[in-house]
């Protein structure tokens, strides 16, 4: 018995001594070893302040060993043994924005304790200056800069160079952002490196060239621009030397347009356009400069290959830069470049859509449904990827309409009124209708119409009903059947089979009028300024009608089948394409007189007066333009609303 006891204890000797000799960077007698508390770091420039206190009525360790390690093949490690009276370590000549694993082990007599680990990564505090810009004058160059926010003390150091060669060193203080650089040689190019000097090292550099020469006092990119094409218009500081600039006044064409000190503008004709700025400076003197902006010509009238926009209206991204067409024969939705005339991106589908058109949001994200069997609602993003789909169970026939504050509203088929959350898709309300699906719009107080073939309904924004029509009227299928006339808080409707247009009572779905067709279904209502409405029958009429249910008007010559819809100007002309033989594009006055503004090809796509003042409208393959002059009237004066096609006023 007593050798089992001898043996035993032998072999838990031999295990202690093992221990002992074992890895001392592990943690393995936790009785005598005591791992630090309060790790904590501070990450500095290419450094890191570790902090931390040993436990409390703990022995005080031997030593510390301070170990770090780079997450990054950029970055590098090491170690380091400090007294055990100290709490606190820099770690220098570390690698600016890569993550580290700093530990601190308390040392024992008989090895060391458990690591206790932070990660953190160093980053620099010598900050360079943004934005660094040379704006060439006469035989001067004018810097600028933004200055970094630091409450570290620096100067900024500039380097002049001529091909390669050093020709001044300019130093400016702390907080100055600008600086006038003289006596250069004009017609060469000159490069400028500025530098932030700190007490504890140099940031990077930042370099910038120009070549003095003529001055010009106001800078326009581009150059040489398109009707409607945005445009940065800046005044050359090194034209204005004077002094510092207190205020500045824009002016186009003898008119102001601005005192912003840079503005963005669209130039709205062709032509050699006149662009002044005059510039008041802090003693009160005054200077001006002028340029002549040389506006190009539009570039494109037509866009081929488009495929067929049968019924389905255009939308323009609210800078008016981008037009966007979906095509029902080619299933394919197009971004356009409404400048030059070129496509963006554009998307094909697995099925088409007839009738309803695109909606772009305030945001500039695009909205349309398809009629697949799933009834997909998309939204894009303007860049041409996809944010979100939602599948709505059926054929979607009905454009959307989206709100400013980020609501989709979208109506299928079997009559399923849905709310979406515009920036992720997600359902907020659903309302289960009748019949089949018309359009949708939206007033200015955010209440939902919704028309079907069974009749019409509105909603307020939380999905709760306010009413039904009184009237079962048979609200036209496809696209946008519905136009909002604020001013007599009425809400119009095409409908089916000689019933015409119905007047409805926002406030209550009362009828207030209808005023019947002579032989076929109605489509796509639009409003002028005074609440009449306009609209088109699909096999041989247009009408304009009052707000009060009185014809003003009725064109009836060579019309065969009409569907595209009106746009209303500014002018109150209506234009509408004529969808027979002779094809035209017609211009009807409010007196009711037409006139051929343009001979075109077979059209089913409603017209659009876009941005530019030019009427947008698509033949069986092509989008075309013609230059009418004149710009769209407000409120819902073409089919979707707005140029953005967003079917709402909110």
């Amino acid at each position: 018995m007593k050798l089992h006891i001898l043996l035993i204890t032998l072999a838990f000797s031999a295990g202690l001594a093992l221990t002992s000799c074992s890895d001392e960077m592990d943690y393995s007698a936790p009785l005598t070893r005591f791992e630090v508390d309060g790790v904590s770091v501070t990450p500095g420039d290419e450094s890191a302040l570790l902090t931390w206190q040993p436990q409390a009525d703990k022995p005080e360790p031997v030593s510390y060993l301070i170990s770090w390690v780079s997450g990054s093949a950029d970055g590098n490690g090491g170690s380091d043994e400090i007294g055990g009276n100290v709490t606190s370590y820099t770690v220098l000549g570390l690698t600016n924005d890569v993550a580290y694993t700093f530990s601190v082990q308390a040392r024992y007599p008989d090895g060391l304790a458990r690591k206790i680990s932070v990660t953190a990564a160093p980053k620099t505090t010598r900050i360079p200056v943004g934005d660094f810009k040379a704006v060439a004058g006469d035989k001067c160059v004018f810097l600028s800069w933004t200055s970094p926010e630091t409450s570290l003390s620096y100067t900024s150091e500039i380097v002049v160079t001529q091909n390669g060669n050093p020709v001044k060193t300019v130093e400016c203080a702390k907080g100055e952002s600008s600086t006038l650089v003289q006596d250069l040689t004009n017609d060469l190019e000159y490069t400028f490196t500025i530098t932030n000097v700190y007490d504890h090292g140099r940031s990077v550099s930042l370099s910038s060239s120009a070549v003095p020469g003529h001055i010009t006092p106001i800078t326009c990119m581009p150059e040489s621009p398109r009707p409607f094409e945005i445009c940065q218009l800046e005044y050359n500081p090194a034209f204005f030397v004077q002094g510092t600039i207190a205020s500045v006044e824009w002016k186009v064409e003898g008119v102001v347009v601005s005192k912003d000190s840079k503005i963005t503008y669209l130039f709205t004709h062709p032509g050699v356009i006149p662009v002044t700025i005059t510039v008041t400076f802090t003693n009160g003197q005054t200077a001006s400069g002028t340029i002549d902006v040389e506006v190009q010509p539009f570039a494109w009238t037509e866009f081929p290959n488009a495929g067929y926009q049968k019924a389905s209206n255009f939308a323009f991204s609210p800078d008016g830069q981008t037009l966007y067409s979906i095509s029902q024969s080619t299933k394919v939705l197009y971004a356009i470049d409404a400048i030059a005339g070129t496509v963006k991106w554009q998307h094909t589908f697995d099925a088409a859509t007839y009738g309803a058109g695109v909606a772009v949001g305030k945001d500039g994200k695009i909205y349309f449904g398809t009629e697949d069997k799933d009834g997909t609602l998309y939204a894009f993003m303007p860049s041409g990827t996809v944010r979100w789909t939602a599948k709505m169970g059926a054929a979607v026939k009905a454009a959307p309409a989206v709100t400013s504050d980020g609501v989709v509203y979208a109506l299928c088929d079997g009559a399923k009124l849905k709310a979406y959350n515009a920036d992720n898709g997600s359902e907020m309300w659903s309302a289960d209708l009748s019949g089949n699906a018309g359009g949708v719009a939206v007033d200015e107080r955010g209440n939902i119409y919704a028309g079907t073939s069974a009749g019409l309904w509105a909603y307020n924004s939380k999905g709760i009903r306010i009413w039904q029509s009184t009237e079962a009227h048979k609200v036209t299928e496809r696209g946008g059947s519905l136009a909002i006339n604020s001013k007599d808080n009425i809400i119009y409707a095409t409908l089916k089979g000689k019933e015409g247009v119905a007047a409805v009572d926002m406030s209550d779905g009362s009828t207030k009028w209808t005023y019947k067709s002579d032989y076929n279904d109605c489509y796509h209502p639009v409003v002028d300024e005074n609440g009449n409405v306009y609209f088109c029958e699909k096999n041989g009429a247009l009408y304009s009608v009052s707000s009060s249910g009185v014809l003003k008007w009725k064109y009836t010559e060579n019309l065969g089948y009409t569907y595209s819809g009106f746009a209303i100007g500014n002018n109150g002309h209506a234009y509408i394409t004529q969808y027979a033989s002779p094809f035209v594009v017609l211009d009807i006055a409010p007196s009711g007189s037409a006139s051929i503004v343009s001979n075109i090809a077979q059209t089913m796509s409603p017209v659009m007066i876009g941005p530019d003042a030019r009427l947008y409208y698509g033949l069986n393959g092509t989008i075309a333009t013609v230059n009418i002059g004149v710009h769209a009237a407000s409120g819902w004066s073409c089919r979707g609303a707005n140029l953005q096609g967003t079917n709402s006023l909110k």
